[in-house]
């Protein structure tokens, strides 16, 4: 099939047009093309939440774990956008749900830092890694807590993320909710388990992080 009928493929995709996709494929366009990044139509459409192309494309024999450039996949970004129902229609293809981009951000690190409960949820039922690290260090949980997503955060620590965690710099959760100055949510982590006396690497505790000196209901409970 010549490029121009390929490159019409994932301008659809991209756009939601359905029958121009069943048209497209039907001509015998190729479901795995990708443009110049290396993206696919299947990545286009799971980002943007056509969930019926997703199926078409899924139908067609597009690779569910095709990455482009950058290692990201089609499920990495269903996820960051909240498409539930295409995570799974993508997980019950055969997608990663570990995979690793090439900062080793995981679909679950995505979805839990925008706060996108239900996608979390999908992806720890799929085995999603709780505890997987970025190439900073960074977990799941550590991105719902910079964040600020209670219901995110509730969830992975039922499930048993390890709250005690530190990144490459020795950050630890209750050190970023530190830092952020949320109150009620170090009150939680302290009594989760979080362990205010864990130092980072230059040996500063979750007391150091916290930036509004006047803050004295958290200075007092960290201390």
């Amino acid at each position: 099939m010549d490029q121009a009928t390929n490159d019409a493929l994932l301008d659809a995709c991209s756009s939601g047009k359905l029958d121009d996709v069943r048209s497209l494929l039907a001509e015998g366009a190729d479901p795995n093309c990708k443009n110049g990044d290396g993206r696919t139509g299947l990545m286009r459409a799971s980002k943007r939440g056509y969930d019926e192309i997703v199926k078409r494309l899924i139908e067609a024999g597009a690779d569910v774990r095709a990455r482009d450039k950058n290692n990201d996949t089609a499920l990495m970004g269903a996820a960051k956008h909240g498409h539930n129902y295409i995570c799974k229609l993508l997980l019950d293809a055969g997608c990663d749900a570990n995979a690793h981009d090439n900062n080793g951000r995981t679909a679950l690190m995505r979805a839990a830092f925008q706060g996108e409960s239900g996608v979390v949820e999908t992806l720890v039922e799929a085995g999603a890694e709780l505890d997987a690290i970025d190439n900073k260090g960074r977990t799941a949980l550590m991105e719902s807590v910079t964040a600020f997503k209670v219901d995110v955060i509730h969830y992975l620590l039922s499930k048993g993320a390890d709250i005690n965690m530190r990144d490459v710099e020795g950050c630890t959760c209750l050190m970023r909710a530190s830092y952020g100055g949320y109150t009620d949510l170090a009150i939680y982590l302290l009594n989760r388990g979080a362990d205010k006396d864990v130092k980072d690497n230059s040996g500063r505790t979750a007391l150091d992080y916290v930036r509004d000196k006047g803050n004295e209901e958290l200075i007092s409970l960290l201390k």
